[in-house]
C-alpha cells in the first residue's frame, strides 16, 4: 500500500480538494516557510470539512517544546512531523507529552542511512527530502533517485516507513513507484503558479492506483 501525503494545505479549498482526490494524508506547515499557516486558521477548516479518513499532519522545523504544545492547543492534527535538526531526545520528550505519532524528515545527504539508523528507537517514520543547508525542504527538487531503493530497503531492515518528497510531480510518480517506497510525499509538484490544483492531485492518486498499489 502507497500513502500520499499532500502537504502545503494553504486554505478551505486546498483541504476539500485534496480529500476529494483520495490523498491518505494531508500536511500543514507550521514552520517559517511561504506555505506556512496559522493553526487557527487550520482549525477552521478542518472543522468545515469532512476528511475521509484521511490523517492530518503538522509540519515543523526546529520549534521548542512550547511551539508544538500551543499549536496543538489550537487545533488537533494527528501525526507531528519534524523537519529540522530536532534531536531524538526532543522528539521522544514530544511523543510522551502528546501522545501523537512523530515523523522525522532528512535530506537526502552522506549521512542519512546513519541518521536513519539512530533514530529509529523514537521516530514513527521517515521522510528523506532533496533539502538543502539552507531550505530543509519544499524545495521542488527531487534528490538522485538511484539512492530509493537503499533508503527503502534499510527503512524496512528498520521496520519503519519511509516516503520520499522533493521534486515528485504528476511526470515522474511512475517512475518513483517502480522503487516501491510506502509513501510520497508532494507540495509544489501538485501547484499551478503557487496554487494548489485539483486536477494534479487527482491524477498523482490515479496514477497510484493503476500502478497496483492500493492506497490505503
Amino acid at each position: 500500500m502507497t500513502d500520499i501525503k499532500f502537504c502545503g494545505m494553504q486554505s478551505k479549498k486546498d483541504v476539500e480538494n485534496a480529500a476529494a482526490a483520495g490523498a491518505t494524508a494531508l500536511g500543514f506547515v507550521f514552520a517559517n516557510s511561504k506555505r506556512q499557516v496559522a493553526p487557527e486558521a487550520v482549525n477552521e477548516w478542518l472543522a468545515s470539512v469532512h476528511l475521509h479518513e484521511q490523517k492530518t499532519v503538522a509540519v515543523f522545523a526546529d520549534p521548542d517544546a512550547t511551539e508544538v504544545k500551543t499549536t496543538l492547543e489550537k487545533v488537533s492534527l494527528d501525526v507531528l512531523q519534524f523537519h529540522g535538526d530536532e534531536s531524538s531526545e526532543f522528539l521522544k520528550a514530544v511523543k510522551k507529552s502528546t501522545g501523537k505519532r512523530v515523523i522525522k524528515a532528512f535530506r537526502h545527504q552522506e549521512k542519512t542511512l546513519d541518521l536513519l539508523s539512530a533514530f529509529a528507537p523514537v521516530a514513527d517514520g521517515f521522510i528523506v527530502d532533496a533539502g538543502t543547508k539552507m531550505q530543509k525542504g519544499g524545495t521542488g527538487q527531487r534528490f538522485d533517485w538511484g539512492s530509493v531503493p537503499v533508503y527503502v530497503h534499510f527503512a524496512q531492515q528498520l521496520n519503519r516507513p519511509l516516503w520520499i518528497a522533493g521534486g515528485v510531480s504528476p511526470e515522474n510518480v511512475p517512475e518513483l513507484l517502480s522503487f516501491h517506497p510506502d509513501g510520497i510525499d508532494v507540495s509544489s509538484g501538485i501547484e499551478t503558479e503557487h496554487q494548489k490544483d485539483q486536477g494534479k492531485m487527482e491524477t498523482i492518486v490515479k496514477q497510484v492506483r493503476e500502478d497496483g498499489y492500493v492506497v490505503s
